[in-house]
């Protein structure tokens, strides 16, 4: 991570930062933070450095710390979103719909680790994206499995949701934080999602 601010800041060298670019580049340089230190471990201050502004400059555009962090989540979401809409539509059946948006989910984890944190690490978020409705990419979960078990008690479609919500997120922070590969040896994780995915679909099933 240290290599990816040196990266920055000899950019930032290179084409100086201009007035245009402020928001884009306070935002690039707290993601870097919060890579490196969590969404706790850092202040306005370090991403000013990192950005390589006057210590005024970033309330042109944040009033603190928390409407940094903020605009970061509904950056989050709005890509976290369109690539769930992307994977749902992939998905030619309900089943392989249910597949594709847990592996989708994980993906956009790995790739977007620090929006991944900051979304779901400081409350309060929405899950919106460019279907324009809240919390879509939860519904199209709950469109899939509506539409892989339509006879189902809601109670057991809801739970079905639930279960595999919860399991694809920890899945998720398991493979951001390492723990997977060296407790249980996964070598293959989107493999062995879609397995846990398709038991769980198959529990479901026979549950309803």
């Amino acid at each position: 991570m240290m290599r990816a601010i040196d990266e920055l800041q000899s950019l930032r060298e290179k084409r100086p930062y201009h007035h245009g670019d402020l928001r884009a580049a306070l935002v690039a340089a707290a993601l870097l933070l919060i890579d490196q230190r969590g969404v706790k471990g850092f202040t306005l201050k370090d991403a000013v450095r990192i950005a390589g502004v006057s210590t005024a400059a970033p309330y042109r555009h944040f009033a603190d710390k928390e409407a940094l962090l903020r605009s970061i989540q509904k950056e989050g979401f709005v890509l976290f979103n369109a690539a769930l809409a992307d994977a749902y539509e992939k998905g030619v059946t309900p089943r392989a719909k249910v597949l594709e948006l847990g592996v989708a989910y994980v993906r956009f984890a790995l790739e977007h680790s620090a929006h991944f944190r900051v979304m779901f690490g400081i409350g309060g978020g929405e899950m919106t994206g460019p279907l324009g409705t809240n919390a879509n990419g939860f519904l199209l979960l709950v469109a899939a499995v509506a539409a892989l078990h339509p006879d189902a008690p809601g109670e057991v479609k809801n739970g079905l949701v639930l279960a595999c919500w919860s399991v694809v997120h920890g899945f998720a922070l398991l493979q951001m934080d390492g723990a997977i590969a060296a407790t249980v040896g996964v070598h293959d994780p989107e493999e062995q999602l879609r397995r846990i995915l398709d038991l769980m679909i198959a529990t479901g099933s026979h549950e309803s």
